[in-house]
This record gives structure tokens, C-alpha cells and sequence, in this order.
């Protein structure tokens, strides 16, 4: 039982303030000192991520929303009160890293949570990869990214790919114009995946956010097969872009055709 003025009034106050009217009085005069003390309490909780070294006792889910927005931490799809207030306390380790690959990735890997493995790509075929376990690799220069035919053109030379293999989180859904596509302007549902609009727009935002200045995200790859997109793969392997992804579809023998790996989803990037 807390240890309130309420109950040492009962046990320590004689009967005149504990019975009849004394104690109705009593009773009432407590109830606001107990509040004022829960709430210098709990004040002196919020102001804080963490309250001990352990890490066990974290400011209330209010106060660790407004400080995640304050510091511009997006809470996990699957942190706990003491993982997101491990990461609110160490927010600023992080920004100095700010336009790194490795940083972008983690802070995917972060909001995701276990189980997704990403990938980045620039025109230069120069790919930085986060498996699920958090082993990271990179490979330099394999130029076998052509996603229009002008991989290094003047004016193309930012651009630059996120490839998330969901692993399990998302799943494939009903496109456009399938018996079973939600409607357009559906809150809940996207085309295509089943990835929320919420979640995808809180993608985009992270990429934006940690992307290097003056890149631009074309393209948000969901990739559904965990072997697509091989770092190793030639530039005309089966499943690589090969200079003819710009649109979704191509004309071949005066037949429209999907021109992009269909095992993939495709979302807008950021610039």
C-alpha cells in the first residue's frame, strides 16, 4: 500500500481527525496533498528518459513521446518504455553520422526493429548492406546499378536506392486494380504490401531525414525475395535493373509488360 498522507493520517492522527466529520475533512484535505505529491513526482520523473542507472524505471509514455519528438527519435515498431529510453538518452551519438550510409540503415533497422535486412545503392553501383543481425558490408564500385541507361548522368549522379528486405514484417498485397485492392484514400491499407500508410510515411521521413544533403531517394524498394538484388549480380542479371526501370512498364512486341522485378514493391523516394 503507498505510503500517502491518507494512510498516515489513519494510523497516526488521534480518533477526532480519523472519525465523523473530523475524518471526512481529514480525508478531504489529503486527497489533494497526495495529488500534489504524485504530481511533483511524476514531474520528476518526465524530466528525465531514464530514472536509474539500470535503466528499469523510464519517464511516463507522455513524457518519452514529447522528448522522442524533441529529439527527434521515432519510436520503434516494437520498443519497449526502457529500449526507446535507452535510445532517447543517446540521441545525439548518432547525428554526427548524419548523411552516412551506415547511420541511414541503422535508424531503419531501429524504427523496423529485428528481422529486416537493408541495402543502399547509388548510380556507381557502390552498395552498403545491413544484414538482419547487424553485420555490416559494403562493396565499392560493382557499377551493376543502371536503373534508366544513364546511370552517370550530369544531372543524375545523387541518386540513389533503399532496399528493404521485410523478411516476415510486410507481406505482399493486392495491387491496383485487383478484386481485393483496398479503395483509394484508405487510412489502414496500401497497394501492394502490407505496409500502413503511417509506416511508410515514417520511412520516407527517416530516409529524408538521414540521407547525405544533396542525394535524392529515387525509390524505396520493398523487396519480398531475400536473394533480389545481389550486390554481386552483372548489371544484365535476371532481376537487375539493366537500364530499363525508369517506368514501370515497357512496350515489348506491341505488348505492355512489367518492366521492374515483380517480386519487388516500389515507393516514391525523397529528395
Amino acid at each position: 500500500m503507498p505510503l500517502g498522507l491518507r494512510f498516515l493520517r489513519e494510523k497516526l492522527a488521534p480518533s477526532w481527525l480519523t472519525d465523523g466529520e473530523g475524518g471526512l475533512v481529514g480525508y478531504s484535505l489529503d486527497v489533494l496533498g497526495d495529488a500534489f505529491i504524485e504530481r511533483v513526482r511524476l514531474g520528476l520523473m518526465a524530466r528525465l528518459p531514464q530514472n536509474n542507472p539500470q535503466g528499469t524505471k523510464t519517464a511516463p509514455p507522455d513524457a518519452l513521446l514529447r522528448m522522442g519528438r524533441d529529439r527527434r527519435v521515432v519510436r520503434g515498431l516494437t520498443d519497449t518504455d526502457q529500449v526507446y529510453a535507452a535510445r532517447l538518452v543517446s540521441w545525439l551519438d548518432g547525428r554526427g553520422r548524419t548523411g552516412n550510409p551506415w547511420a541511414l540503415l541503422k535508424r531503419l533497422s531501429e524504427y523496423l526493429g529485428p528481422g529486416p535486412a537493408f541495402r543502399t545503392v547509388d548510380v556507381r553501383g557502390n552498395w552498403f548492406s545491413r544484414d538482419a543481425d547487424g553485420a555490416e558490408s559494403c562493396l565499392m564500385k560493382q557499377a551493376n546499378w543502371d536503373w534508366d541507361g544513364d546511370p552517370d548522368g550530369a544531372s543524375r549522379w545523387s541518386r540513389f536506392w533503399v532496399i528493404i528486405y521485410p523478411n516476415g514484417l510486410f507481406t505482399e498485397g493486392p495491387g491496383w486494380g485487383d478484386g481485393d485492392a483496398p479503395n483509394w484514400g484508405d487510412p489502414d491499407t496500401t497497394w501492394g504490401s502490407t505496409a500502413t500508410p503511417e509506416q511508410v510515411t515514417t520511412i520516407r521521413g527517416l530516409v529524408k531525414e538521414w540521407k547525405p544533403e544533396g542525394t535524392r531517394c529515387i525509390n524505396i524498394i520493398l523487396a519480398f525475395d531475400p536473394d533480389s538484388f545481389d550486390p554481386t549480380a552483372a548489371v544484365d542479371d535476371t532481376g537487375m535493373p539493366a537500364g530499363l526501370w525508369e517506368h514501370w512498364s515497357r512496350n515489348v512486341g506491341g505488348v505492355q509488360v512489367p518492366a521492374r522485378l515483380e517480386t519487388a514493391r516500389y515507393w516514391d523516394g525523397v529528395y
